[in-house]
């Protein structure tokens, strides 16, 4: 392939940032790209004896990414939990409460998602660059400084004097973007006021390949089946009740947990350490200027109650990795700020719509015990209506657009993703 070769910048290395080079590397642009990831840690390590804490409820279109990043494969090999049906309730106990059921037999796929450890999804990127000699992982460093030149952009690390030029910078490092606050991008941000708490446990029912969702007046408590058959829960709660119930013993701590969740799984028990994560909306006002693009965190972050946060942050990967393609294919320079801005057209309003439905959503399950019959009523009037939950099933798949597509096509054709 003729033609000048662009230069890659991408700083982070998350599953974001990741598959954004991976992607690039496969594409049919690639012998035409020079593509750097800068890392601000090391690399990951993933530990076959022991799971890791942070996990993700991928989604088939973010497995159908990933496949197409060369990475699925060896994470599909090692260790992933399929779930095929999602409980969701509100009220005192499970049988007597407004709820909502999905089960993946509904729409004839073998389950709804994936739940995957993020130190494997990362370690599986990594060794797809690695192998790749188009791309280079500088570790452990850090971007001192950015400046816009004529025709560039220049990047000076923290770990060297000469600066790294580049004909796009892609900014994938995380919620607290060094690139996106350095760079002056505008954002709207929504603290909750609440703390994300994370853990471990082993319940004394099966979880049967199911993930649980109960809403609750202080935010929803959310229980993902893992492969060794203990769940991951995601507990919101306010910050003053997160701060108290971190700083109990595991007794405690257990008894609170099986209270809160009505006891849909038997007894708890603690079988890791906690951790607590502040949780807020925010939603860069633009997605890119002239040679620099934001990607997944670093644009926009949601409220964790559908785990839709991952999935979001993979479909930006994908739609700018296929900007950058198109652009490089066609002769364009992809650090143009009309390359990419057909990148944030692509996904701007999908993610604003998500992050006002999930606000949306928090509000309403928060607000007055006035609301509860309300609440209650509408659960169960949507489980009892087919269609509507089949379309719900398919978007949460990513795959609310292929709902024509035949059985027999097979994953390589990623045009028409979600």
């Amino acid at each position: 392939m003729t033609g000048p070769t662009y230069k890659i910048v991408i700083v982070g290395a998350g599953p974001v940032g990741l598959a954004v080079g991976a992607l690039l590397a496969a594409s049919r642009a690639c012998e035409r790209l020079q593509i750097s990831i800068i890392d601000a840690g090391t690399a990951p390590h993933w530990e076959t004896e022991q799971l890791d804490l942070r996990v993700y409820a991928l989604s088939r279109a973010s497995q159908q990414i990933l496949d197409a990043a060369g990475a699925w494969r060896a994470i599909a090999g090692q260790r992933m939990s399929p779930y095929r049906r999602m409980q969701i309730w509100e009220g005192a106990t499970w049988r007597h409460s407004g709820k909502l059921q999905f089960d993946s037999v509904a729409v004839g796929e073998p389950d709804l998602g994936a739940i995957v450890e993020d130190s494997l999804i990362r370690s599986a990127l990594s060794s797809v660059i690695e192998a790749n000699p188009r791309i280079e992982i500088r570790r452990s460093t850090t971007v001192a400084d950015v400046q816009v030149r004529d025709g560039c952009i220049e990047l000076l690390t923290a770990s060297a004097e000469q600066g790294v030029t580049a004909n796009l910078l892609v900014a994938a490092d995380g919620a607290q973007s060094a690139v996106r606050k350095r760079m002056d991008f505008k954002a709207l941000e929504r603290d909750y006021q609440q703390q994300a708490i994370v853990a471990h446990i082993e319940s004394e029912a099966k979880h049967a390949a199911t993930a649980w969702q109960r809403f609750l007046p202080g935010g929803p408590l959310a229980f993902l089946p893992l492969a060794d058959g203990r769940s991951s829960i995601v507990w919101s709660l306010p910050n003053a009740e997160a701060a108290a119930l971190m700083e109990t013993d595991a007794p405690q701590f257990e008894r609170a947990l099986g209270h809160a969740s009505g006891g849909v799984l038997g007894a708890l028990r603690l079988s890791s350490r906690r951790v607590s994560l502040p949780l807020r909306a925010q939603h860069a006002l633009s997605y890119c200027q002239p040679r620099v693009a934001l990607a997944g965190d670093a644009a926009h972050t949601v409220h964790p109650l559908a785990g839709q946060g991952m999935n979001l942050g993979l479909q930006d990967a994908w739609s700018l990795a296929q900007a950058i393609e198109a652009a490089v294919l066609s002769g364009q320079d992809p650090g143009d700020l009309r390359v990419l801005r057909r990148y944030e057209r692509a996904r701007k309003a999908e993610n604003l719509a998500m992050l006002a439905a999930f606000d949306g959503i928090d509000r309403l399950f928060r607000a007055p015990r006035a609301l509860a019959p309300l609440r209650l009523g509408g659960l169960n009037f949507v489980d009892r209506l087919p269609l509507l939950k089949r379309q719900l099933i398919l978007r949460a798949l990513g795959l609310s657009n292929q709902v024509e597509r035949k059985r027999s096509d097979r994953w390589s054709q990623y045009g028409t993703l979600a």
